[in-house]
């Protein structure tokens, strides 16, 4: 496979991830906020977080003043100015498939590409409040829909393995974002929070990953903290937790036969969750820290993951094919 056309896939995989990812985070925080506001006057959830959570200070700064849910919202879902919105990623998602047609089912393909008009059709206007929620849902279930049809539909090839690497690494990325502004930065506040409220913001970040059912069928029915953490970091069956997702680029990896030091970081990842006390982290206020750390060893494996299929340096084959064409031509 190309080195061109892998990167395509890729990018299109991780793309339509956070797509997926935005609208769950917009539905999650969305109803926590309606749920706790006839029981308290504090706020743990702000709809700033949710900038912070995808990254975008920068670009939000650069086109906002004022930071309220009307402009949060239009931001992550609608603006073409910001490159993660959901618009912004489905377009590119689009885009990259439409340039690797040949290598998906043309169900898919089509899918996507009726998937981006009609969302693009429903933007030209204003989402309203009331029915931002139905409109989210259709968001994610497209998603489904198409990701469903890709894992029934393509052979286990470089191309379906290649998609796996991008979801995987996109997914893992989001949660440590999520658990970091979320968790440990509700941890900062844990004294003066009310068990009510501590619930709610743990439970949101379940729903954040729709991981609250399987949360309570593996775990328990009440929703702890620390127990929350360990479930998202450690848990090797929920296709949405840390560990299941770099499980999944390391299994991938394996199959495409061309490691140059990706599965080094990827065991140093592993050996950094094995030996991870998550509760104590929680207690002694160095989550943040530890998901930093997970977030820099993230950006490592993308990091390899591009020199190794979508830069690949030149073979000695073709040095040495180099070599001799410039010799041919200094002689001519």
């Amino acid at each position: 496979m190309l080195s061109r056309v892998a990167e395509n896939i890729y990018w299109m995989a991780r793309y339509l991830e956070r797509v997926e990812g935005s609208a769950r985070l917009v539905i999650a925080t969305n109803q926590t906020m309606l749920d706790i506001a006839p029981i308290s006057h504090v706020r743990p959830l702000n709809w700033f977080q949710l900038i912070a959570i995808t990254g975008s200070r920068e670009c939000y700064a650069q086109h906002h003043a004022a930071i309220d849910e009307a402009n949060v919202v239009r931001f992550l879902i609608a603006d073409t100015a910001n490159p993660s919105s959901i618009l912004s990623s489905l377009r590119l998602a689009r885009e990259n498939m439409r340039s690797t047609r040949e290598v998906f089912p043309r169900e898919a393909w089509e899918s996507l590409n009726g998937f981006t008009m009609r969302t693009q059709e429903l933007l030209h206007k204003e989402v309203p409040a009331a029915e931002r929620h139905e409109f989210l849902e259709g968001i994610i279930n497209a998603c489904l829909k198409l990701t469903g049809l890709l894992d029934s539909t393509m052979c286990r090839d470089e191309a379906f393995h290649t998609f796996r690497l991008g979801r995987y690494l996109e997914r893992a990325d989001m949660t440590t974002r999520i658990l970091d502004v979320r968790g440990a930065g509700m941890l900062e506040s844990w004294e003066r929070m009310e068990l009510p409220l501590r619930n709610a913001v743990w439970l949101t970040v379940l729903r954040s990953l729709s991981g609250d059912q399987m949360y309570r069928r593996r775990v328990e029915p009440r929703i702890r903290g620390p127990e929350v953490l360990a479930f998202l970091l450690k848990d090797r069956l929920f296709p949405r937790t840390f560990r299941y997702c770099i499980e999944g680029v390391g299994g991938s990896l394996k199959k495409l036969h061309r490691d140059s030091g990706a599965q080094q970081v990827i065991k140093a990842i592993e050996e950094d969750l094995y030996l991870a006390d998550v509760k104590g982290l929680a207690e002694g206020g160095k989550l943040h820290e530890f998901l930093d750390k997970l977030q820099i060893h993230l950006g490592h494996l993308h990091e390899k993951i591009g020199t190794i299929y979508f830069n690949p340096p030149p073979s000695r084959r073709e040095v040495a094919h180099a070599h001799d064409q410039s010799q041919f031509l200094v002689q001519t």
